[in-house]
């Protein structure tokens, strides 16, 4: 996974589907090499390992967005930062221009690609970080009525809540994207399972009529089969090789080459 896997991933649906995508992967081989795992034990683990491991990149996708993100808007805030530092905007019509600044920034911002799935919540702090000095330039500002400041400062709370509300919208919707990949990840594992228990039952079927074709190949020619109304190679030509027929004919047979014909003749 980690080869076709580039951080930061655009969404988590993106990380999510790559993970199931390599699960999937990982079950069937385990499957298609596993042996006397009749308790499962060794899958459970798989299991356990495989969410461990998509808990790892889930944090590291996290860490490469929020390191990623920062870095771009330092580089886009630079600007804004010397001018706040040299008092370019203490002047009447300055939180004009501060504004004017702060929107050119995220506009830039948002044309960054692969930002990753903490690109939000970075845009969120990064203001936050802002809105101190962005009231002390609003209300310093001669230009401005009360009037404006007020409706300002008031426009500067709904963008806050705004964002807020997005951000926990979007949390809200990676945590159900990871519960829909958990509950999809425990329908493979099932489905595997069923899978391989199936082909375990097909194979032993085989095995069974492998060796049963074998004995009746040996012992077919004799006589004393009274004891079953037929011999066992007329009773698998007739069909009682499948199911119960096949395991009569099993015990039969081992029980006289366990004790020999004297078994067979006395039974009979």
């Amino acid at each position: 996974m980690v080869l076709k896997l580039h951080f930061p991933t655009e969404t988590l649906q993106d990380l999510l589907n790559l993970h199931t995508d390599c699960e999937k992967e990982a079950i069937s081989i385990f499957m298609t090499h596993s042996f006397k795992d009749d308790t499962h034990k060794f899958q459970k683990e798989l299991v356990q390992i495989l969410e461990s491991k998509k808990n790892d990149f889930i944090r590291q996708n996290e860490e490469e967005s929020t390191k990623y993100c920062q870095t771009k808007l330092e580089d886009l805030s630079q600007t804004l930062m010397e001018a706040i530092s040299q008092g370019t905007f203490s002047v009447p019509g300055g939180y004009k221009l501060y504004r004017k600044e702060r929107e050119k920034i995220m506009n830039n911002y948002h044309q960054v690609p692969r930002r990753g799935i903490k690109a939000d919540e970075v845009l969120q702090r990064f203001l936050q970080s802002l809105a101190m000095t962005g009231e002390s330039i609003l209300q310093t500002d001669q230009a401005l009525t009360d009037k404006e400041k007020a409706l300002e400062a008031e426009q500067v709370k709904r963008e806050a809540a705004e964002k807020k509300k997005e951000l926990l919208e979007q949390q809200q919707m990676e945590m159900q994207q990871n519960m829909e990949a958990q509950q999809r990840s425990y329908e493979e594992n099932i489905n595997q399972l069923k899978k391989k228990m199936e082909e375990d039952r097909i194979q032993i079927l085989r095995e069974q009529e492998m060796i049963l074709d074998h004995k009746l190949k040996v012992y077919g020619d004799w006589d004393q089969w009274s004891c079953l109304g037929s011999k066992p190679s007329t009773m698998a030509g007739r069909g009682w090789a499948d199911g119960q027929g096949r395991q009569i004919c099993l015990h039969v047979v081992n029980m006289v080459e366990s004790k020999g014909k004297s078994w067979l003749y006395f039974h009979c």
